[in-house]
């Protein structure tokens, strides 16, 4: 009996938040602008629902085309910000999904603000420590799952990194901080291997970091060594070994297509020059 009352008890938890999250059909065709910014409000608590068609096909990309398509006030955007950062700091939920798309859903703030600042710089350095601090210490490698969805969260980590190292009000000691937070999450945990285009997002970030903070050919060896360096450590072709080669791969090719896309010659052999040699040393 307990066990029947626990799961009718979870099962009118799950209806009452859907009920509470789920928007009304007109949604994507809302034009009143004072109902948007209501609206937008009202679906921030979806972004933690384990109904993954309520999270990220309803909510995200809702409040994402909102804010791409410049229809959130500044108000709006700052009270989404302050309840997607109160999200980063409080216990992960229990099926884990919160916080990654509190930071996808912070990523468009960050763009927003980059395009149109409404952020104090207080704010705005804010929000860089607790971008770089939630990638730095992601731990959960799950990226799909089939009837959860997606959760991704050091994909999603990269993204809002990205988007606020491309902000030109950072300071270099700003983007470098999320340029290590990128770092550190290229070889994962050395046991998880990326499969959901992981390193690609992660290299995306840190092109765009790189290419701000204007390092010499020096430099940027030196940021790939320590990358290399657990690879060239490593006594025997363990599966840490192979886990590692694969999720170097996973990263330093997409930073290479990149890479080669700069138009600025200058800027792209600075990192072309070392990012070859470096690919040439792997297996």
């Amino acid at each position: 009996m307990k066990t029947i009352a626990a799961t009718l008890l979870s099962s009118f938890a799950l209806a009452a938040a859907a009920q509470t999250c789920a928007p009304p059909v007109t949604l994507k065709t809302e034009g009143d602008p004072a109902r948007i910014q209501q609206q937008a409000i009202a679906l921030l608590p979806c972004l933690g629902h384990p109904d993954p068609q309520l999270r990220d096909d309803i909510a995200f990309e809702q409040l994402s085309a909102w804010a791409r398509g410049g229809k959130l006030e500044a108000a709006t955007l700052q009270r989404l910000r302050t309840d997607l950062v109160a999200a980063l700091d409080a216990k992960s939920d229990a099926a884990g999904v919160h916080r990654p798309f509190a930071v996808l859903t912070l990523a468009e703030v960050a763009r927003a603000d980059r395009l149109q600042p409404f952020m104090t710089a207080e704010q705005r350095g804010d929000l860089v420590d607790h971008a770089a601090r939630f990638l730095s210490s992601m731990r959960d490698y799950r990226g799909f799952t089939p009837g959860e969805g997606w959760r991704h969260g050091v994909a999603h980590g990269a993204d809002l990194a990205l988007q606020l190292g491309m902000n030109e009000a950072l300071s270099p000691a700003q983007r470098q901080a999320l340029l290590d937070a990128v770092s550190s999450q290229v070889l994962a945990d050395h046991r998880h291997a990326y499969r959901y285009g992981e390193g690609q997002r992660l290299a995306r970030a840190a092109l765009q970091l790189q290419l701000r903070l204007q390092p010499d050919e020096a430099a940027v060896q030196a940021w790939l060594d320590r990358l290399l360096q657990p690879l060239k450590a490593a006594k025997a072709w363990d599966e840490t070994a192979l886990t590692d080669l694969h999720n170097l791969r996973e990263f330093l090719w997409p930073l290479l297509a990149g890479v080669l896309d700069v138009t600025d010659a200058a800027r792209r052999e600075r990192l072309l020059v070392p990012l070859q040699k470096t690919l040439r040393r792997l297996p």
